[in-house]
């Protein structure tokens, strides 16, 4: 895209930082992992106590690895369960994470995951049973392996209404104009680390 795809511009924010808004009204603490361009993504993240960001060294190795890293940099909170989402989801919603969470409480399933045009994702919810497995993930293929070696413990939520792929500037401009209308973005986004 020429720019990190996390900063590009969303509303009054950047694409992570309204992630990361739409997280907070949970009122648990965010944990973000970084890679590339860190330390530019790491300045426009929000300055507040509940926001911790981790920077993951083996980025390259895909989402696999930011996950296990996740898990690994989180194993001495001893949490009950870990929440997943991407940066590039703008259209999740508090309400949907909140219903991820409720699910959880209410029925203490294991994996709870986003079902979207016919696949499973993020955002996605395992148990601390899954963290160890978790931790061990080093491919570009996430926790896929995991969801399907425990298909009977997963819990899949319809999430077709939140998902859409920004992985190029099109999909960003198309995404962009579906929430904003032709509201213009600014691509003003320095990389410089």
């Amino acid at each position: 895209m020429g720019v990190p795809k996390q900063l590009l511009p969303w509303g009054s924010r950047t694409l992570l930082n309204h992630v990361v808004h739409t997280a907070t009204a949970l009122d648990l603490d965010i944990h973000v992992v970084l890679g590339a361009h860190a330390k530019v993504i790491q300045q426009a993240l929000p300055n507040a106590d509940h926001i911790h960001w981790h920077l993951n060294p083996n980025w390259e190795h895909g989402l696999g690895s930011s996950i296990a890293f996740a898990v690994n940099s989180l194993e001495d909170l001893k949490l009950d369960a870990i929440l997943f989402l991407l940066a590039d989801q703008p259209f999740v919603t508090t309400a949907y994470l909140q219903e991820i969470r409720e699910r959880f409480l209410e029925t203490k399933t294991s994996i709870i995951v986003s079902k979207f045009n016919g696949n499973l994702g993020v955002p996605a919810l395992f148990s601390s049973q899954y963290f160890t497995e978790l931790s061990t993930l080093n491919a570009d293929v996430g926790a896929k392996p995991i969801i399907k070696k425990h298909s009977e413990e997963v819990l899949k939520l319809d999430a077709d209404q939140y998902f859409r792929d920004i992985d190029t500037l099109e999909d960003y401009q198309k995404a962009h104009k579906a929430m904003f209308g032709n509201q213009a973005s600014d691509f003003n986004v320095s990389t410089s680390d």
